[in-house]
């Protein structure tokens, strides 16, 4: 009998007293879809007013936080929910640096608490980055979702933006004898360090024929927008770095096939070369 009763109360802590009951956001958070910026400020008065919320944590121009944020749009539209939105960068100097320690993420508070987050070192979270339904799985398994009218819905990403088609490069100059390589990376981005040794390796033989004018997008915003105007001269999107830009030729990414083609590029067409910034129509 007492083998019995112990069998019991072990499936009632498996089964019951383990299990968390998931929980609704504020109702601020429900009937409309979009990003919301957070500051260090407003996520410590979140978290002093123990505030249940959802919180986005990407880095610009990183391409698994461009594909995490393509799942949360699309989330957010058909379930009317809204996120918070703070860059990798920020976060770091707010309490929640001391727990999530990669990008991209998405954080749940529960009442000032965190309940859980995605972490993107972690291989058994990989399948939330990638596929919606299981994000929609791990996600609904803390945070309740309310029907909503979607008749009125507003897109997350019909915000106002300043999309200038203008840009100032400071120090950069056209040379008739030199082709412009406009190179745009990000800190710490192992794939932009690939692509800096391989125009260092080619510096001594083919230094004549080219300058390197390089840009940092994940920590300088000014930097970012160059990028966006650069590109869409170009007539590309670009999501991610590395992203270069020699003569009329643009390279999204970088690997050993593309080593060939930008140093015949850089060895055949120096001369009166087309350039992107100068060459504005």
């Amino acid at each position: 009998m007492k083998k019995i009763l112990g069998i019991l109360i072990v499936l009632l802590l498996l089964t019951g007293c383990n299990e968390e009951t998931p929980f609704y956001l504020e109702d601020e958070y429900y009937g409309s879809s979009k990003f919301i910026d957070l500051d260090e400020n407003t996520l410590n008065s979140l978290i002093e007013d123990k505030k249940s919320f959802a919180l986005f944590i990407y880095q610009p121009l990183c391409n698994t936080s461009s594909g995490l944020e393509e799942i949360l749009t699309d989330y957010a539209k058909t379930n009317q929910i809204s996120f918070y939105k703070m860059s990798f960068s920020d976060m770091k100097e707010t309490v929640l640096g001391d727990t999530v320690k990669y990008y991209p993420s998405l954080v749940i508070y529960h009442n000032g608490e965190i309940a859980d987050y995605l972490d993107a070192n972690s291989d058994e979270d990989t399948s939330y980055f990638k596929n919606a339904d299981d994000f929609d799985t791990w996600f609904q398994s803390y945070v309740r979702l309310k029907e909503v009218d979607v008749s009125n819905e507003k897109n997350i990403n019909e915000e106002s933006s300043n999309t200038s088609t203008e840009v100032t490069l400071e120090n950069v100059n056209y040379d008739e004898n030199k082709i412009n390589v406009y190179f745009f990376w990000g800190d710490g981005c192992p794939h932009c360090e690939s692509e800096f040794n391989f125009f260092d390796s080619i510096e001594n033989e083919y230094g004549d024929y080219f300058t390197l004018n390089a840009f940092e997008v994940w920590n300088n915003e000014e930097n970012a927008s160059k990028l966006t105007v650069l590109a869409t001269r170009m007539g590309d999107e670009v999501t991610g770095v590395p992203y270069t830009i020699i003569g009329n030729k643009t390279f999204m990414g970088f690997n050993e096939n593309y080593k060939e083609e930008m140093l015949n590029i850089i060895k055949n067409e120096y001369k009166n070369s087309y350039d992107v910034y100068f060459d504005k129509n």
